[in-house]
């Protein structure tokens, strides 16, 4: 097994791949739990510590928490454990935070950097095989990670926010903590005005979550404020979709990130504001123009990549994009990102949400 401690951008992807393809096959993911999944039983006293999200150590990049913006985005990234000793995630794991940020961080937070406050608090993620664990030690983890990503939300909306209006953005185990924290929100009149919009990226969600929540609402125009997109990108072909793989057998919300509407017209290429991908050459994030359209169908989006996109990592099944669904449309989402906050202050022209520079931020101890 390829030592986590000496682990690159691309060697995690590839060791991804490999485990998310374990999903594809009960053999297999038996074979995979007995081979990654710590060896222990989850058991309270062995869990790491809990976060002290006065600490500024327990924030990712926390000097992005005060940027001066009248706008703040509470961000929550995706699965990074891939293999450990226990359940979750010890937040002092240098190995894990650093794949933290260098992947998702890099690819998906920086597109609100420009807009907004960046708050991405650390939290014990649930080791990668808890989402096939199925004896409740991965329930157990997932539901740990969730109190772990309340909390922070807590500790941030009492000391930091101040008022203001506020993203929520996702992807993968952070979607699925966040869609848990929005239905809460949503039954919170106090704070739930202050929503801009949740992006919940790269896990599904039912039609029937935004159905059975009273306030809650699906995003329908690039203007619209107080909801929520969501959308798994894939290609036309793939045969398995997040949704089938974690067995949701049910009908899914779909945005369409190039035009932000839930409709089945094809967005072409030409549409697409740029796709956030790494140029192999330089080992540097590189901007792409006109890299895919998409088209909503059936719960996803379908895109066509470039033809030279051969090297794509598509781990769960061919065609299957489930790493880039923030890369592929990044200029997208970063311009849309400033579209609802223009809409939210129209909306709202007496809430225009204090500069940093304007507020007291309660002392932490760092």
């Amino acid at each position: 097994m390829i030592s986590l401690f000496r682990l690159n951008r691309n060697t995690y992807y590839v060791l991804l791949g490999l485990l998310l393809v374990s999903l594809m096959s009960s053999c297999q993911r038996e074979v995979l739990l007995r081979f990654i999944q710590p060896a222990k039983k989850f058991a309270p006293e062995r869990t790491p510590h809990a976060p002290h999200y006065a600490l500024a150590s327990h924030w990712h990049f926390p000097q992005q928490r005060f940027m001066d913006k009248r706008v703040d985005v509470f961000y929550v990234h995706p699965t990074t454990y891939i293999k450990g000793k226990t359940w979750n995630q010890h937040l002092d794991n240098k190995t894990v935070n650093q794949l933290t940020r260098s992947i998702p961080i890099r690819y998906q937070a920086t597109a609100f950097y420009d807009s907004c406050n960046v708050f991405m608090p650390k939290y014990r993620q649930a080791v990668f095989s808890s989402f096939v664990d199925h004896k409740g030690n991965g329930a157990q983890a997932l539901a740990l990670a969730y109190e772990d990503v309340r909390t922070a939300f807590q500790y941030y909306m009492t000391h930091h926010n101040q008022g203001r209006p506020f993203f929520l953005a996702g992807h993968s185990q952070g979607s699925r903590h966040l869609k848990q924290l929005l239905t809460e929100i949503w039954s919170d009149s106090t704070i739930q005005d202050q929503l801009i919009a949740a992006y919940l990226v790269g896990w599904p969600v039912e039609v029937s979550y935004v159905a059975q929540t009273p306030a809650a609402a699906a995003c329908s125009t690039a203007t619209q404020t107080g909801c929520l997109v969501s959308w798994n990108a894939q290609s036309p072909t793939a045969k398995t979709t997040m949704a089938a793989a974690l067995q949701m057998n049910e009908p899914m919300l779909c945005t369409n990130p190039l035009s932000w509407q839930l409709d089945t017209t094809y967005v072409p290429p030409t549409a697409n504001r740029g796709a956030l991908m790494i140029n192999r050459s330089l080992k540097e994030p590189e901007l792409l123009l006109h890299y895919c359209g998409a088209q909503v169908n059936n719960g996803i989006v379908e895109v066509t990549p470039r033809a030279k996109s051969r090297r794509l990592l598509t781990p769960l099944s061919k065609g299957n994009y489930h790493l880039y669904d923030y890369n592929f449309f990044y200029q997208s989402i970063k311009e849309n990102i400033a579209q609802r906050i223009t809409a939210y202050f129209q909306e709202n022209p007496l809430e225009q949400g204090p500069m940093m520079g304007q507020r007291q931020v309660a002392p932490s101890h760092e």
